[in-house]
């Protein structure tokens, strides 16, 4: 398990001008982007330009994600006795964002470029030393050759605060993601499509504690497509990928191997029963196969499982299962099995008000390393169960044109079976938001809300 280490901190006062937003790619693209919105409003009938300003405050009760026996670390400046300090690890979190984006056609409409990016300050009121910069950029290039070909291509970069697991952790760590893809289709027909896909993803940590998870993912996918009449439709094919981590020494192979391959079978099917309701499922089985330990060579499933209802116009509700393989930062753990629930609800109280709720319900299965199996957390076997619940809630009020209040919440427990031990957390987030956008719906189609990370909304996946 990893070593927990005491925090230095020191007290400091930060301000938030634009111009100590790091020069990353990030950092470059939104500057970029701002710029465009000034010099090219002339072109405001062709260029959608979207730029969003956001500031918020949250309180998070569980920064560093403890386990209810697990000692936590003091904060700061405190006068508190030893015994309070060792259980107050609730801390605020003040935010401020910039995000843009444009749609810039080239050619024709069918034929465009997307730039999008987002820059971010969060502070700690107690746990200075987690303040961090946030950076996103994303850049896609959609093309079409006549009717019968098209495609697109794509990159993107992401820096954000490591997601804690378990305490074992209270250093300052950074995640730098890295991702690119390219794909190609062939209509062959009004109903028939063949397509082609290739894809390249990387991670790597800043603290060398972590830095055994850093890796390099490289995909290829081949398929086929039909569409019926209805709108409904089935894709059948195949992936192959393969992964290594290139920052793993001789004990760090020896538990969790340098690399493995993974090819998968998958069906995926979408189903429009009707204007109001429609279905969709992805059924794969995955084979993964080990580079070193290929006693541990596997077959995995991958199932999703997707219903959305329009109850009416102003509330629609979504109900997901899923049985499907992720692997955590965790040096005992080689990877988890999830079988989970969620439901959704949105209700659009009038044109300036919208709700959400979400719910979600996970048993998860740790697959153990076998050479610390009989240690990890008092598991007595190969393997480690929890059970996680998690509820969300979230609402908006656009009380001006383009100003929002958003608020953003949720509450979760994870019991693990072996031991009893919990994990509580809840998180309360509050934050006002300005959008301006040329084009109405401008800020939909780019999909700037993927940067937002909303609290309600996430599966919890780590």
């Amino acid at each position: 398990m990893q070593k927990t280490s005491k925090m230095n901190i020191r007290r400091r006062h930060s301000t938030f001008p634009l111009a100590h937003f790091p020069t990353k790619p990030g950092g470059w693209l939104v500057l970029g982007l701002l710029y465009l919105l000034g010099g090219t409003a002339r072109a405001a009938d062709t260029v959608e330009l979207v730029l969003q300003l956001e500031t918020s405050l949250t309180s998070d009760s569980n920064p560093f994600r403890f386990y209810e026996q697990t000692a936590k670390p003091d904060p700061p400046d405190q006068t508190e006795t030893t015994t309070n300090q060792q259980f107050r690890n609730r801390d605020s979190v003040t935010g401020t964002d910039v995000r843009a984006g444009a749609i810039i056609p080239i050619l024709s409409e069918r034929t465009r470029l997307i730039l999008t990016g987002s820059l971010g300050n969060r502070h700690y009121k107690n746990y200075k030393d987690l303040d961090h910069h946030l950076t996103a950029a994303d850049a896609t290039l959609e093309w079409a050759a006549g009717q019968i070909v098209n495609g697109h291509v794509s990159a993107g970069k992401e820096d954000r605060l490591f997601q804690y697991i378990n305490g074992s952790l209270t250093e300052k760590d950074i995640s730098h993601q890295k991702r690119a893809a390219a794909d190609l289709n062939f209509k062959l027909t009004d109903e028939w499509s063949l397509n082609a896909k290739v894809d390249r993803a990387g991670l790597n940590y800043d603290l060398p504690l972590n830095q055994l998870y850093n890796f390099d993912e490289r995909g290829r996918q081949l398929s086929g497509r039909y569409y019926s009449p209805t709108g409904s439709g089935v894709e059948i094919g195949s992936r192959l990928s393969e992964t290594s981590f290139p920052d793993r020494n001789a004990q760090d192979i020896a538990d969790l191997d340098k690399a493995y391959k993974e090819s998968e079978v998958f069906l995926d099917a979408e189903w429009r029963y009707s204007s109001k309701s429609v279905t969709s499922a992805h059924l794969g089985i995955i084979k993964r196969q080990y580079d070193v330990l290929t006693e541990r060579n596997t077959n995995l499933s991958n199932i999703l499982w997707r219903g959305t209802y329009h109850y009416s116009p102003k509330l629609r509700l979504d109900l997901q299962l899923w049985d499907r393989p992720f692997t955590i930062v965790d040096r005992t753990v080689v990877y988890v099995l999830s079988k989970a629930m969620r439901f959704d609800a949105q209700w659009k109280y009038s044109d300036k008000s919208q709700m959400n709720f979400s719910t979600l319900l996970q048993n998860s299965d740790n697959v153990l390393v076998p050479r610390l199996a009989s240690v990890a957390d008092g598991a007595p076997g190969t393997s480690r169960k929890e059970k996680l619940i998690r509820i969300g809630l979230g609402g908006a009020y656009e009380f001006e044109r383009g100003f929002r209040l958003v608020l953003d919440s949720f509450y979760e427990k994870v019991q693990r079976e072996s031991d009893g031990v919990n994990l509580k957390q809840s998180v309360v987030k509050l934050g006002l938001e300005y959008t301006y956008e040329n084009l109405p719906g401008s800020n939909s189609r780019m999909g700037l809300k993927r940067y937002q990370h909303s609290l309600s909304a996430s599966d919890s996946l780590r």
